[in-house]
């Protein structure tokens, strides 16, 4: 029993190898020279934001990946007073599309962490106190969205996603050059 295991298994490795599909030289040339790309975001809606982003491209199997690490916040400053919100973090973005040069759909994995600042006296009579601090969210997500390539070499992307984060999901409008 033993060796038909073996066997399958080593027949399995071997037709693998054969059926995997070699890339064309002008692709391991693209995939050689490292692509950096800067990439700006706003969210407008729930909780508006603004991000920087950094990513980094490649093929991985059937699919081109893009990595990028952000740098998120926003500030908001109500009357004259002491009253604010800020909201500020990091996050990892793992985007995967089906077309070499990364325009259609796309889906897409977050990993990260945010911190909010309430300053907000939400009762006006102020009858009921309040108590402003730091507290700390993860933003952990899953999302989908669409890439437009522009004629010079940049994108404009829409995406949402959904997940365990500050506010149960989002909606961005990005730019990439």
């Amino acid at each position: 029993m033993r060796k038909i295991i073996l066997f399958a298994l080593l027949v399995f490795c071997i037709s693998s190898l054969l059926i995997a599909e070699e890339i064309s030289l002008k692709e391991k040339m693209k995939l050689a020279k490292k692509e950096c790309n800067y990439k700006i975001y706003i969210s407008p809606l729930i909780i508006p934001d603004v991000g920087f982003g950094i990513c980094d491209s490649s093929k991985i199997g059937n699919f081109y990946h893009e990595f990028t690490f952000y740098l998120h916040g926003m500030y908001y400053r109500f009357g004259g007073g002491k009253d604010y919100f800020a909201r500020f973090g990091v996050k990892l973005e793992n985007s995967y599309f089906l077309k070499n040069d990364r325009s259609g759909f796309n889906f897409f994995f977050i990993l990260g962490g945010e911190r909010i600042y309430f300053d907000l006296p939400l009762d006006p009579g102020g009858s009921s106190k309040y108590n402003p601090k730091w507290r700390t969210f993860p933003d952990l997500a899953i999302g989908s969205g669409y890439s437009w390539k522009l004629n010079n070499d940049n994108y404009i992307r829409v995406s949402a996603d959904v997940g365990l984060k500050a506010v149960l999901g989002n909606i961005y409008i990005s730019y990439v050059w």
